[in-house]
Formats: C-alpha cells, structure tokens, sequence
C-alpha cells in the first residue's frame, strides 16, 4: 500500500511553463538521484498528492506529467523499493 505521506518532489500541479507541464526544481526532491527521466515519483503540494512520470529534466528543472488516480490506484508504477515505501 502507497505511504499516504510520501512525497519525492514537491510540484505545484498548477505550475505550468511554457512546455504546457508541471515542474519543480530538482533539489526540491527528498533523493535527488531517484528523479530520473521515465521514471515514476510521487508529487504534489500541501496535501494532493499525485504519481507523475519525469518527462525531463533540464537546467536543474523537471517536467513532470501527473496521472490520472489516487496514489493508491497508480502505486503500482511506483517500482523500485526505495520508492515505493
């Protein structure tokens, strides 16, 4: 089961740029080095949390693409150990 407290970057959802996506920056993260292209982290602000998929990372900056569900629903994605806690 998703930890409901979990949260690897803190993106504000509503933080679009001009690549039409989400992003925060990188040494946001509570482990920097999990933040990888392709990979699936949970984000979020305050209390909504989403699972995203790091679409980039550029200058310091990642994008992320939010899916749809609960963190419940899409923790499978969640795969390495580490993050999945």
């Amino acid at each position: 089961m998703a930890n409901p407290d979990r949260l690897d970057l803190p993106v504000d959802l509503n933080s679009i740029d001009e690549s039409g996506l989400p992003w925060a920056f990188l040494d946001a993260a509570a482990d920097p080095s999990a933040v990888t292209p392709g990979r699936f982290i949970v984000v979020g602000s305050g209390a909504a949390r989403a699972v995203a998929q790091v679409v980039d990372i550029e200058d310091g900056i990642v994008h992320v693409r939010a899916l749809r569900g609960s963190v419940t629903t899409n923790s499978h994605l969640l795969t390495d150990h580490h993050l999945a806690s």
